[in-house]
Protein backbone atom coordinates (compact mmCIF):
# COMPACT_ATOMS: atom_id res chain seq x y z
CA UNK A 1 0.00 0.00 0.00
CA UNK A 2 1.21 3.34 -0.87
CA UNK A 3 1.95 5.61 1.87
CA UNK A 4 -0.60 8.16 0.80
CA UNK A 5 -2.88 5.49 1.82
CA UNK A 6 -1.96 5.18 4.96
CA UNK A 7 -3.38 8.37 6.04
CA UNK A 8 -6.76 9.63 7.29
CA UNK A 9 -6.86 12.09 5.22
CA UNK A 10 -10.93 11.46 4.32
CA UNK A 11 -11.17 11.42 8.13
CA UNK A 12 -14.12 13.66 9.85
CA UNK A 13 -13.75 14.95 13.63
CA UNK A 14 -16.99 14.15 14.99
CA UNK A 15 -17.96 14.54 18.55
CA UNK A 16 -20.13 11.62 20.35
CA UNK A 17 -20.53 9.48 23.17
CA UNK A 18 -19.39 5.86 22.52
CA UNK A 19 -20.58 3.41 24.61
CA UNK A 20 -18.75 0.16 24.55
CA UNK A 21 -19.62 -3.36 25.90
CA UNK A 22 -18.02 -6.63 26.49
CA UNK A 23 -19.36 -10.31 28.53
CA UNK A 24 -17.77 -10.83 31.18
CA UNK A 25 -15.46 -14.31 31.07
CA UNK A 26 -17.31 -15.03 27.58
CA UNK A 27 -13.88 -17.40 26.51
CA UNK A 28 -14.39 -19.75 29.53
CA UNK A 29 -18.40 -20.19 28.83
CA UNK A 30 -17.59 -20.85 25.34
CA UNK A 31 -14.98 -23.45 25.98
CA UNK A 32 -17.27 -25.08 28.50
CA UNK A 33 -21.07 -24.55 27.78
CA UNK A 34 -20.24 -23.93 24.01
CA UNK A 35 -23.80 -25.51 22.84
CA UNK A 36 -25.62 -22.91 25.64
CA UNK A 37 -23.08 -19.89 24.80
CA UNK A 38 -24.42 -19.87 21.06
CA UNK A 39 -28.17 -19.38 22.04
CA UNK A 40 -27.34 -16.70 24.82
CA UNK A 41 -25.02 -14.94 22.35
CA UNK A 42 -28.23 -14.70 20.04
CA UNK A 43 -30.44 -13.82 22.98
CA UNK A 44 -27.66 -11.09 24.33
CA UNK A 45 -27.54 -9.45 20.84
CA UNK A 46 -31.35 -8.98 20.67
CA UNK A 47 -31.38 -7.33 23.79
CA UNK A 48 -28.57 -4.95 23.20
CA UNK A 49 -29.75 -4.38 19.76
CA UNK A 50 -33.39 -3.51 21.04
CA UNK A 51 -31.85 -1.41 23.22
CA UNK A 52 -29.58 0.68 21.30
CA UNK A 53 -31.90 1.17 18.29
CA UNK A 54 -34.95 2.49 21.08
CA UNK A 55 -32.49 5.17 22.27
CA UNK A 56 -31.08 6.39 18.43
CA UNK A 57 -27.73 4.60 18.88
CA UNK A 58 -25.39 3.45 15.62
CA UNK A 59 -23.56 0.23 16.08
CA UNK A 60 -19.99 0.89 14.12
CA UNK A 61 -18.32 -2.48 15.15
CA UNK A 62 -18.60 -5.52 16.59
CA UNK A 63 -15.83 -7.55 18.02
CA UNK A 64 -17.13 -11.30 19.14
CA UNK A 65 -20.04 -10.38 21.85
CA UNK A 66 -18.57 -6.79 22.12
CA UNK A 67 -20.67 -4.07 20.94
CA UNK A 68 -18.93 -0.38 19.71
CA UNK A 69 -21.97 1.89 19.49
CA UNK A 70 -21.74 5.79 18.97
CA UNK A 71 -25.37 8.15 19.94
CA UNK A 72 -25.70 11.97 19.24
CA UNK A 73 -27.09 12.38 22.71
CA UNK A 74 -25.46 11.94 25.89
CA UNK A 75 -28.28 10.78 27.88
CA UNK A 76 -29.38 8.63 25.46
CA UNK A 77 -26.09 6.66 25.73
CA UNK A 78 -26.80 6.30 29.56
CA UNK A 79 -30.89 5.39 29.13
CA UNK A 80 -29.28 2.87 26.69
CA UNK A 81 -27.16 1.17 29.23
CA UNK A 82 -29.61 1.25 31.98
CA UNK A 83 -32.14 -0.65 29.66
CA UNK A 84 -29.19 -3.37 28.51
CA UNK A 85 -28.34 -3.97 32.05
CA UNK A 86 -31.99 -3.83 33.21
CA UNK A 87 -32.89 -6.64 30.43
CA UNK A 88 -30.00 -8.42 30.99
CA UNK A 89 -30.53 -9.09 34.93
CA UNK A 90 -34.23 -9.79 33.93
CA UNK A 91 -33.47 -12.68 31.13
CA UNK A 92 -33.21 -16.41 31.83
CA UNK A 93 -30.20 -17.68 30.39
CA UNK A 94 -29.23 -21.14 28.99
CA UNK A 95 -25.93 -21.31 30.83
CA UNK A 96 -25.19 -22.36 34.31
CA UNK A 97 -24.39 -18.93 35.46
CA UNK A 98 -26.39 -15.41 34.21
CA UNK A 99 -24.33 -13.39 31.42
CA UNK A 100 -22.89 -10.07 32.89
CA UNK A 101 -22.12 -7.20 30.41
CA UNK A 102 -19.43 -4.29 31.47
CA UNK A 103 -20.60 -1.32 29.76
CA UNK A 104 -18.10 1.59 29.45
CA UNK A 105 -19.27 5.07 28.21
CA UNK A 106 -17.15 8.39 27.24
CA UNK A 107 -17.79 11.28 25.17
CA UNK A 108 -15.67 13.76 23.07
CA UNK A 109 -14.06 13.70 19.23
CA UNK A 110 -12.96 11.19 17.34
CA UNK A 111 -12.63 10.79 14.05
CA UNK A 112 -14.56 8.64 11.60
CA UNK A 113 -13.27 6.98 8.70
CA UNK A 114 -14.54 4.26 6.57
CA UNK A 115 -17.11 3.67 8.74
CA UNK A 116 -15.13 3.36 11.80
CA UNK A 117 -13.80 5.26 14.80
CA UNK A 118 -10.60 6.55 15.73
CA UNK A 119 -8.70 8.58 18.09
CA UNK A 120 -7.99 9.12 22.16
CA UNK A 121 -11.94 9.28 22.80
CA UNK A 122 -12.22 5.61 21.29
CA UNK A 123 -8.46 4.01 23.55
CA UNK A 124 -10.08 6.25 26.41
CA UNK A 125 -13.19 4.17 26.48
CA UNK A 126 -12.04 1.29 25.82
CA UNK A 127 -9.48 1.89 28.57
CA UNK A 128 -12.69 2.42 31.03
CA UNK A 129 -14.15 -1.05 30.09
CA UNK A 130 -11.10 -2.88 30.99
CA UNK A 131 -11.84 -2.22 34.55
CA UNK A 132 -15.36 -2.66 34.35
CA UNK A 133 -17.19 -5.42 35.69
CA UNK A 134 -19.58 -7.67 34.45
CA UNK A 135 -23.01 -6.13 35.13
CA UNK A 136 -21.63 -2.57 35.94
CA UNK A 137 -21.42 0.62 33.64
CA UNK A 138 -19.08 3.33 34.16
CA UNK A 139 -19.00 6.93 32.55
CA UNK A 140 -16.52 9.33 32.61
CA UNK A 141 -16.58 12.98 33.71
CA UNK A 142 -17.23 14.56 30.28
CA UNK A 143 -19.78 11.81 29.75
CA UNK A 144 -21.24 12.50 34.03
CA UNK A 145 -21.59 16.51 32.69
CA UNK A 146 -23.65 15.46 30.27
CA UNK A 147 -26.29 13.34 31.92
CA UNK A 148 -26.43 14.47 35.21
CA UNK A 149 -30.01 16.38 35.01
CA UNK A 150 -31.26 13.31 32.86
CA UNK A 151 -31.07 10.33 34.96
CA UNK A 152 -33.31 7.48 34.02
CA UNK A 153 -36.07 6.98 37.15
CA UNK A 154 -34.71 5.43 39.96
CA UNK A 155 -31.29 5.96 39.29
CA UNK A 156 -28.50 7.43 40.41
CA UNK A 157 -24.94 8.22 39.76
CA UNK A 158 -21.91 7.49 42.19
CA UNK A 159 -18.90 9.37 42.02
CA UNK A 160 -16.16 6.17 42.23
CA UNK A 161 -12.88 8.66 42.26
CA UNK A 162 -10.02 9.07 39.74
CA UNK A 163 -8.80 5.89 37.34
CA UNK A 164 -5.11 5.87 36.18
CA UNK A 165 -5.32 3.70 33.07
CA UNK A 166 -2.80 1.91 31.41
CA UNK A 167 -0.60 4.15 28.09
CA UNK A 168 -3.46 6.98 29.28
CA UNK A 169 -0.84 9.85 30.97
CA UNK A 170 -3.28 11.45 33.04
CA UNK A 171 -5.95 9.81 35.46
CA UNK A 172 -9.47 9.94 34.77
CA UNK A 173 -12.35 10.92 36.96
CA UNK A 174 -15.24 7.78 36.79
CA UNK A 175 -18.86 7.87 37.90
CA UNK A 176 -20.79 4.70 38.31
CA UNK A 177 -24.72 3.62 37.56
CA UNK A 178 -26.51 2.69 40.27
CA UNK A 179 -29.53 1.37 39.33
CA UNK A 180 -32.68 -1.05 40.74
CA UNK A 181 -31.00 -4.81 41.14
CA UNK A 182 -27.15 -3.55 41.20
CA UNK A 183 -25.73 -6.18 43.52
CA UNK A 184 -23.60 -4.51 46.25
CA UNK A 185 -20.48 -6.74 45.25
CA UNK A 186 -20.37 -4.60 42.25
CA UNK A 187 -20.31 -1.33 43.46
CA UNK A 188 -16.31 -1.32 43.35
CA UNK A 189 -14.34 -1.53 40.71
CA UNK A 190 -12.25 -3.99 39.12
CA UNK A 191 -8.35 -4.55 39.86
CA UNK A 192 -6.86 -5.38 36.84
CA UNK A 193 -3.72 -4.82 35.50
CA UNK A 194 -5.34 -1.95 33.09
CA UNK A 195 -5.23 0.73 36.03
CA UNK A 196 -5.70 1.39 39.05
CA UNK A 197 -7.63 3.27 41.79
CA UNK A 198 -5.52 5.82 43.32
CA UNK A 199 -5.58 4.72 46.83
CA UNK A 200 -2.18 5.83 47.98
CA UNK A 201 -1.65 8.23 51.06
CA UNK A 202 -0.48 11.55 50.07
CA UNK A 203 1.03 14.25 52.60
CA UNK A 204 -2.33 16.24 52.31
CA UNK A 205 -5.47 14.86 50.79
CA UNK A 206 -7.44 16.52 47.99
CA UNK A 207 -10.72 14.34 46.52
CA UNK A 208 -12.43 14.44 43.52
CA UNK A 209 -15.45 15.59 46.00
CA UNK A 210 -13.96 18.48 46.56
CA UNK A 211 -14.22 19.81 42.97
CA UNK A 212 -18.12 19.75 43.42
CA UNK A 213 -17.41 22.30 46.49
CA UNK A 214 -15.60 24.83 44.25
CA UNK A 215 -17.35 28.07 44.81
CA UNK A 216 -19.24 28.76 41.23
CA UNK A 217 -19.03 31.76 39.49
CA UNK A 218 -21.27 34.81 39.93
CA UNK A 219 -24.55 33.36 38.05
CA UNK A 220 -24.28 37.08 35.97
CA UNK A 221 -20.60 36.15 35.05
CA UNK A 222 -21.73 32.54 33.62
CA UNK A 223 -24.63 33.86 32.09
CA UNK A 224 -22.37 37.07 30.45
CA UNK A 225 -20.23 34.05 29.27
CA UNK A 226 -22.47 31.71 27.70
CA UNK A 227 -24.30 34.66 25.61
CA UNK A 228 -20.27 35.78 24.71
CA UNK A 229 -20.11 32.10 23.21
CA UNK A 230 -23.37 32.33 21.21
CA UNK A 231 -22.17 33.67 17.81
CA UNK A 232 -25.52 35.09 17.44
CA UNK A 233 -24.78 37.27 20.09
CA UNK A 234 -24.14 40.99 19.65
CA UNK A 235 -22.52 43.98 21.87
CA UNK A 236 -26.10 45.26 23.20
CA UNK A 237 -26.76 41.19 24.34
CA UNK A 238 -23.75 41.16 26.17
CA UNK A 239 -24.45 44.52 27.63
CA UNK A 240 -27.89 43.76 28.93
CA UNK A 241 -26.65 40.90 31.17
CA UNK A 242 -23.89 42.90 32.46
CA UNK A 243 -25.19 46.14 33.27
CA UNK A 244 -27.40 44.28 36.07
CA UNK A 245 -24.68 44.16 38.17
CA UNK A 246 -22.78 48.20 38.56
CA UNK A 247 -19.74 46.36 40.62
CA UNK A 248 -18.64 43.84 38.15
CA UNK A 249 -19.66 46.49 35.21
CA UNK A 250 -17.36 49.15 37.16
CA UNK A 251 -14.20 46.63 36.90
CA UNK A 252 -14.63 45.70 33.75
CA UNK A 253 -14.93 48.86 32.42
CA UNK A 254 -11.50 49.81 34.70
CA UNK A 255 -10.04 46.71 33.13
CA UNK A 256 -10.98 48.19 29.36
CA UNK A 257 -9.75 51.38 30.30
CA UNK A 258 -6.50 50.33 32.10
CA UNK A 259 -3.25 50.81 30.25
CA UNK A 260 -2.81 47.09 29.14
CA UNK A 261 -5.36 47.10 26.41
CA UNK A 262 -3.62 50.69 25.26
CA UNK A 263 -6.79 52.66 24.29
CA UNK A 264 -6.48 56.41 23.57
CA UNK A 265 -9.68 56.97 23.77
CA UNK A 266 -12.07 56.03 27.07
CA UNK A 267 -14.81 53.57 26.91
CA UNK A 268 -17.44 54.46 28.70
CA UNK A 269 -20.39 51.96 28.09
CA UNK A 270 -19.87 47.64 28.03
CA UNK A 271 -21.05 47.13 24.69
CA UNK A 272 -18.28 49.62 23.48
CA UNK A 273 -15.70 47.53 25.53
CA UNK A 274 -17.25 44.59 23.36
CA UNK A 275 -16.77 45.87 20.19
CA UNK A 276 -13.70 47.13 20.74
CA UNK A 277 -11.76 44.59 22.51
CA UNK A 278 -13.97 41.62 20.64
CA UNK A 279 -15.92 39.15 22.22
CA UNK A 280 -13.06 36.73 23.47
CA UNK A 281 -11.04 39.16 25.15
CA UNK A 282 -14.32 40.44 27.10
CA UNK A 283 -14.48 36.97 27.84
CA UNK A 284 -10.85 37.18 29.74
CA UNK A 285 -11.83 39.96 31.40
CA UNK A 286 -15.14 38.74 32.70
CA UNK A 287 -13.75 35.63 33.54
CA UNK A 288 -11.03 36.97 35.52
CA UNK A 289 -13.18 39.55 37.36
CA UNK A 290 -15.58 36.93 38.44
CA UNK A 291 -12.36 34.36 39.88
CA UNK A 292 -10.85 37.17 42.06
CA UNK A 293 -14.24 38.35 43.36
CA UNK A 294 -15.61 34.27 44.13
CA UNK A 295 -12.10 32.88 44.81
CA UNK A 296 -10.71 33.77 47.87
CA UNK A 297 -8.34 32.34 50.69
CA UNK A 298 -7.79 33.61 54.24
CA UNK A 299 -3.67 33.30 53.86
CA UNK A 300 -2.75 33.32 50.82
CA UNK A 301 -2.29 35.93 48.79
CA UNK A 302 -3.32 35.19 44.84
CA UNK A 303 -2.17 38.39 43.25
CA UNK A 304 0.88 37.02 42.09
CA UNK A 305 -0.90 33.79 40.25
CA UNK A 306 -3.16 36.76 38.28
CA UNK A 307 0.03 38.41 37.39
CA UNK A 308 1.19 35.41 36.10
CA UNK A 309 -1.91 34.18 34.22
CA UNK A 310 -2.57 37.80 32.85
CA UNK A 311 1.46 37.55 31.57
CA UNK A 312 0.64 34.06 30.34
CA UNK A 313 -2.11 35.56 28.34
CA UNK A 314 -0.03 39.03 27.03
CA UNK A 315 2.52 36.00 26.10
CA UNK A 316 0.39 34.00 24.29
CA UNK A 317 -1.07 36.63 22.03
CA UNK A 318 2.06 38.05 21.16
CA UNK A 319 3.64 34.80 20.03
CA UNK A 320 -0.20 34.17 18.68
CA UNK A 321 0.46 36.12 14.99
CA UNK A 322 3.69 33.88 14.37
CA UNK A 323 1.63 30.38 14.25
CA UNK A 324 -1.90 31.79 12.74
CA UNK A 325 -3.43 31.18 15.87
CA UNK A 326 -6.40 33.15 16.96
CA UNK A 327 -4.80 36.25 18.98
CA UNK A 328 -7.75 36.59 21.29
CA UNK A 329 -8.17 32.55 22.29
CA UNK A 330 -4.56 32.63 22.96
CA UNK A 331 -5.21 34.99 24.89
CA UNK A 332 -8.46 33.64 26.88
CA UNK A 333 -6.50 30.26 27.28
CA UNK A 334 -3.22 31.89 29.10
CA UNK A 335 -5.92 33.59 31.76
CA UNK A 336 -7.54 29.79 31.89
CA UNK A 337 -3.84 27.52 32.22
CA UNK A 338 -3.49 27.49 35.55
CA UNK A 339 -6.45 27.54 37.25
CA UNK A 340 -5.86 24.03 38.75
CA UNK A 341 -3.97 25.96 40.87
CA UNK A 342 -6.50 28.08 42.08
CA UNK A 343 -8.74 25.44 42.66
CA UNK A 344 -5.73 23.66 45.45
CA UNK A 345 -5.50 26.79 46.32
CA UNK A 346 -9.31 27.27 47.78
CA UNK A 347 -9.84 23.91 48.06
CA UNK A 348 -6.21 22.75 50.47
CA UNK A 349 -5.35 25.95 51.58
CA UNK A 350 -3.14 25.23 54.73
CA UNK A 351 -1.26 21.93 52.36
CA UNK A 352 -0.87 24.32 49.56
CA UNK A 353 1.46 26.13 51.69
CA UNK A 354 3.53 23.10 51.66
CA UNK A 355 3.61 23.40 47.90
CA UNK A 356 4.49 27.08 47.64
CA UNK A 357 7.75 25.64 50.12
CA UNK A 358 8.86 22.96 47.92
CA UNK A 359 9.06 25.97 45.16
CA UNK A 360 11.45 27.64 46.80
CA UNK A 361 15.30 26.81 48.07
CA UNK A 362 17.90 25.60 46.45
CA UNK A 363 16.38 21.72 46.37
CA UNK A 364 13.31 23.43 44.42
CA UNK A 365 10.61 21.70 42.55
CA UNK A 366 8.71 22.28 39.82
CA UNK A 367 5.16 22.91 40.70
CA UNK A 368 4.03 19.57 38.88
CA UNK A 369 6.55 17.65 41.05
CA UNK A 370 5.55 19.32 44.64
CA UNK A 371 1.62 18.58 43.74
CA UNK A 372 2.46 15.36 42.94
CA UNK A 373 4.35 14.85 46.98
CA UNK A 374 1.86 16.32 48.32
CA UNK A 375 -1.40 15.67 46.83
CA UNK A 376 -2.97 12.49 44.34
CA UNK A 377 -3.21 15.20 41.53
CA UNK A 378 -1.82 17.72 39.52
CA UNK A 379 -2.65 21.39 38.38
CA UNK A 380 -3.57 20.22 35.24
CA UNK A 381 -5.83 17.52 36.16
CA UNK A 382 -7.32 19.16 38.51
CA UNK A 383 -7.70 22.43 36.14
CA UNK A 384 -9.24 19.64 33.68
CA UNK A 385 -11.72 18.20 35.54
CA UNK A 386 -13.45 21.94 37.02
CA UNK A 387 -13.17 23.04 33.25
CA UNK A 388 -15.07 20.35 32.38
CA UNK A 389 -17.43 20.83 34.96
CA UNK A 390 -17.81 24.16 34.17
CA UNK A 391 -18.40 23.34 30.14
CA UNK A 392 -15.40 25.88 28.41
CA UNK A 393 -14.87 24.99 25.35
CA UNK A 394 -12.81 22.21 24.22
CA UNK A 395 -10.13 23.99 23.35
CA UNK A 396 -9.38 25.79 26.71
CA UNK A 397 -9.59 22.70 28.01
CA UNK A 398 -6.97 21.12 26.26
CA UNK A 399 -4.85 23.82 27.50
CA UNK A 400 -5.31 23.60 30.86
CA UNK A 401 -5.14 20.36 30.88
CA UNK A 402 -1.81 19.63 28.24
CA UNK A 403 0.05 23.00 28.68
CA UNK A 404 3.05 20.90 30.34
CA UNK A 405 2.72 17.78 27.95
CA UNK A 406 1.30 19.35 24.88
CA UNK A 407 1.96 16.42 22.59
CA UNK A 408 -0.81 14.39 24.40
CA UNK A 409 -2.96 16.68 23.00
CA UNK A 410 -3.26 15.29 20.21
CA UNK A 411 -4.81 17.73 17.34
CA UNK A 412 -4.52 20.64 19.90
CA UNK A 413 -0.65 19.70 20.47
CA UNK A 414 0.11 23.27 18.63
CA UNK A 415 -2.04 25.40 20.74
CA UNK A 416 -1.25 23.74 23.97
CA UNK A 417 2.81 24.32 22.83
CA UNK A 418 2.05 27.67 22.45
CA UNK A 419 0.10 28.20 26.16
CA UNK A 420 2.75 25.87 27.73
CA UNK A 421 5.70 28.61 26.45
CA UNK A 422 4.01 31.22 27.20
CA UNK A 423 3.74 29.99 30.80
CA UNK A 424 7.13 29.22 30.52
CA UNK A 425 8.17 33.02 29.15
CA UNK A 426 5.78 34.76 32.03
CA UNK A 427 7.63 33.00 34.86
CA UNK A 428 10.94 34.08 32.84
CA UNK A 429 10.33 37.43 32.62
CA UNK A 430 8.41 37.81 35.87
CA UNK A 431 10.26 35.38 38.00
CA UNK A 432 8.07 33.11 40.90
CA UNK A 433 9.42 29.48 39.15
CA UNK A 434 12.20 27.54 39.96
CA UNK A 435 15.93 28.52 39.28
CA UNK A 436 16.63 28.11 35.33
CA UNK A 437 18.03 24.69 34.85
CA UNK A 438 19.35 22.56 31.97
CA UNK A 439 15.74 20.77 31.70
CA UNK A 440 14.19 24.00 31.60
CA UNK A 441 16.24 24.76 28.29
CA UNK A 442 15.60 21.46 27.07
CA UNK A 443 11.84 21.48 27.51
CA UNK A 444 11.91 25.56 25.88
CA UNK A 445 13.82 24.27 23.13
CA UNK A 446 11.40 21.43 22.18
CA UNK A 447 8.60 23.66 22.36
CA UNK A 448 9.83 26.21 20.02
CA UNK A 449 10.89 23.56 17.83
CA UNK A 450 6.73 22.19 17.85
CA UNK A 451 5.79 25.33 16.98
CA UNK A 452 8.94 25.76 14.41
CA UNK A 453 9.48 28.80 16.11
CA UNK A 454 13.31 30.70 16.80
CA UNK A 455 15.10 31.88 19.65
CA UNK A 456 14.57 35.56 18.28
CA UNK A 457 10.54 34.77 19.14
CA UNK A 458 11.82 34.07 22.72
CA UNK A 459 13.60 37.27 23.57
CA UNK A 460 11.09 39.15 21.85
CA UNK A 461 8.48 37.61 23.94
CA UNK A 462 10.39 38.60 27.19
CA UNK A 463 11.03 41.89 25.68
CA UNK A 464 7.23 42.34 25.22
CA UNK A 465 6.71 41.03 28.71
CA UNK A 466 9.39 43.33 30.07
CA UNK A 467 8.41 46.13 28.66
CA UNK A 468 4.30 45.35 29.54
CA UNK A 469 5.31 44.30 33.39
CA UNK A 470 3.61 47.94 34.86
CA UNK A 471 0.80 47.54 32.18
CA UNK A 472 0.07 43.60 33.30
CA UNK A 473 0.32 44.83 37.03
CA UNK A 474 -2.32 47.67 36.01
CA UNK A 475 -4.26 44.75 34.65
CA UNK A 476 -4.23 43.06 38.49
CA UNK A 477 -4.97 46.05 40.13
CA UNK A 478 -8.02 46.90 38.12
CA UNK A 479 -9.61 43.62 38.79
CA UNK A 480 -9.18 43.61 41.91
Amino acid sequence: MAPAELTLGDASLITATFLFTDIEGSTNLWETESQAMRVALQRHNALLSAAIERHHGYVFKTVGDAFCVTFDDASEALHAACQIQASLAATRWPTKSALRVRVALHTGPAYLSSGDYFGTTVNRCARVLAVTLGGQTLLTSPTEALVRKSLPAETSLRDTGMLRLRDLPHPIHVFQLIHPGLSPSLCELGATADGHKLTTEPMARFRPVDLYEVPTLPAIVVQALKVLQNPNSDARAVERVIVNDPAISAKILRVANSAFFGFSRRISTISEAVRVLGFTNVQGMIFSVGAFDSFRTERLNLTEFWKHSIATAAAARFLSPHLECSADEAFMAGILHDIGKLIFAIQAEPAYHQVLELRRGAAAMSSLEAERTLFEFTHPEVGEMVAERWDLPARYIAAIAHHHDPQAAGEERAFCALIGLADQAAYAALGGATPPSAEHDRQRAALLELLALRPRHWDECLQHLHDAHTDINGFVGAIR
